[in-house]
């Protein structure tokens, strides 16, 4: 199926944030954020920049109407900084000028005065201070201190993870309208509108009916926006609330680099145990989790590392503790595999340093302990419908691992100053969020008079193909031609309390809430097609569309999806 922004795409007609015509007198903003990891602040000196031309305001914290404090989990970060700053781009004040270039050239303007605190980035260190998000979690099943005694083979050793960064094309950027009656629009690249709303309502103290969040794609996000799209949603919404006129806020490259999160570091040790014939006794491993300044989502992210950390194998003996450590980073954040990557790298790096110790190939251990039907995970779940073994031999097979291992080895023979390498690596990951009441989808949908048909769903179209999916679910559901049927914006006063766009699951729960929406909507559809016919009363499950046109027990009828449409309107 084509994607059915595509031909919008390629002719650059998708309208991003900012893309849409600005309304009139349309003001920009800038943040100054901190030039320190730590410290306290004990002067903020914003005259030169208040005296640029075209500047209209300077926000803080004192601006603030509500409560200057948010968070997914926990409510520990400051949309601007009241006293003690923690990680170099830490805002600090918002510029609110004529131009983007007037906000930018006043914001380097502002000096600020901070008292220096120890600086702290590595998380072993932050750990043995005991500066945590939270307490450290463990996991654990089986004996292991006593299968350490059982084991063949015990290697130990540690693994420093780096994070990286999202790297979106479209970096963060939120446009806010003010509306009558104390109302804001908001136009946001992120990943969560309900996110935003929420914090928007805490930070300027109004409920959320007055706020709406309007999303129609991102220009990427790879979870670098499910949290942190909401910090300038809430910045612009602060200023054009504060002026009483429309506020475009837009991170240069380097400022989004340098405020934002990244995938999170980690510094893990790992302790594995092997019988004589390969299979693993006892595996223990501690993640030193580096979270950044605050929590955002490390908690939740931390919480996949310890379900991931025995990745694809049956691990009789386990304990995995992990721990959120608190540093002077930005707070780091969703990234794809949210901490799944981090945990199977550590018990990878594990099979493949006893494989060196035992001279074989790490396959050979990895396929002998891969989970099979009945298998217990390390955290109690059962393995069902267990095809691992099965994928595993098939991709040999259709690898030709045999054929590509003697390549490799031939290669190497041959060649002095170039090596080549193969690797295996299978993959478990847990689709959906762990929070289970996050595992909800949301669809309004509407047949309009005409035939065509709007959809709005709560997921958000960040270049993975929801919006072909959501129209493509509609169609079927309905038996209709694609091209009959729009997606819309994703909007919070359309579709409330909607999940965040994250977790693999985003396009199976608004999909399925799409389905149950046009099925409702056809199921009054074929009472009026039964009266229609003149069938009798409960043959509604005998009446199906097709191809835009009706069918009863699989027989056309010559009652078409328009004549249907319009026919349902007038019976009310």
């Amino acid at each position: 199926m084509r994607h059915i922004d595509s031909h919008l795409h390629t002719r650059g007609e998708s309208q991003y944030v900012d893309d849409a015509p600005p309304p009139e007198e349309m003001l920009h903003a800038a943040v100054f954020s901190s030039p320190k990891a730590h410290g306290i602040i004990e002067g903020l000196d914003l005259e030169a920049a208040r005296a640029t031309d075209g500047v209209v305001e300077i926000l803080t914290a004192e601006d603030i109407p509500g409560v200057n404090r948010f968070g997914a989990i926990f409510q520990d970060e400051q949309l601007l900084v009241e006293k003690k700053v923690c990680f170099v781009g830490h805002p600090i004040a918002l510029v609110v000028a004529n131009s983007p270039e007037s906000a930018h050239r006043a914001a380097s303007r502002i000096r600020v005065e901070i008292s220096d605190l120890p600086i702290v980035v590595d998380p072993r260190v932050a750990f043995a201070n005991g500066d945590l998000i939270h307490p450290p979690r463990t996991f654990a099943i089986g004996d292991v201190d006593a299968a350490w005694d059982d084991c063949a083979h015990v290697v130990e050793g540690s693994c420093e993870i780096g994070g990286q960064e999202h790297l979106y094309l479209e970096t963060n950027r939120a446009r806010a309208v003010p509306r009558e009656d104390g109302c804001v629009q908001v136009f946001a690249s992120t990943q969560s509108p309900a996110a935003a709303q929420k914090a928007i309502a805490i930070l300027l103290g109004i409920p959320m009916h007055k706020i709406e969040v309007d999303v129609k794609r991102l220009g990427g996000g790879f979870g670098g926006k499910e949290d942190q799209g909401t910090h300038w949603a809430a910045m612009a919404a602060l200023a054009a609330l504060r002026i009483g006129k429309p506020v475009q806020l837009v991170l240069n490259r380097a400022d989004d680099i340098r405020m934002t999160g990244k995938r999170h570091p980690y510094s893990s040790d790992f302790k594995i145990g092997l019988s004589g014939e390969g299979m693993i006794l006892a595996y223990e491993a501690r993640h030193y989790q580096n979270s950044g300044a605050f929590a955002d989502l490390s908690p939740a992210v931390l919480e996949r590392t310890l379900l991931h950390s025995t990745n694809a194998y049956y691990v009789p003996n386990a304990r995995v503790m992990a721990v959120p450590c608190r540093t002077n980073l930005p707070p780091n954040t969703a990234f794809r595999g949210f901490g799944g990557p981090q945990g199977m790298f550590v018990i990878e790096s594990a099979i493949a340093s006893v494989a060196e110790v035992m001279g074989i190939p790490a396959e050979e251990i990895q396929e002998k302990n891969l989970l099979r039907e009945n298998d217990h995970f390390y955290y109690g779940q059962t393995a069902f419908n267990c095809r691992i073994k099965r994928t595993w031999s098939e991709a040999c097979e259709g690898f030709d691992l045999a054929s590509l291992k003697d390549r490799t080895q031939a290669f190497n023979e041959a060649h002095f100053e170039l090596k080549k390498g193969y690797a295996l690596m299978p993959v478990c990951f847990g689709i959906s969020f762990t929070k289970i009441h996050l595992n909800q989808g949301n669809s309004l949908v509407h047949v309009y008079q005409d035939g065509s048909v709007g959809v709005t769903t709560g997921g958000i179209e960040m270049g993975q193909g929801i919006s072909t999916n959501m129209a493509s679910v509609a169609a079927r559901t309905f038996g209709i031609r694609e091209d009959r049927v729009k997606v819309e914006s994703t909007n919070t006063t359309r579709i409330a309390n909607m999940s965040p766009s994250a977790a693999s699951a985003t396009t199976d729960l608004n999909g399925n809430a799409t389905m149950l929406a046009a099925s409702e909507i056809l199921g009054g559809m074929k009472s009026v097609a039964r009266v229609t016919l003149g069938l009798e009363p409960g043959l509604e499950e005998q009446i199906e569309v097709r191809n835009e046109t009706v069918f009863v027990d699989g027989s056309e009828t010559g009652l078409d999806w328009e004549t249907l449409v319009e026919k349902t309107y007038y019976a009310r």
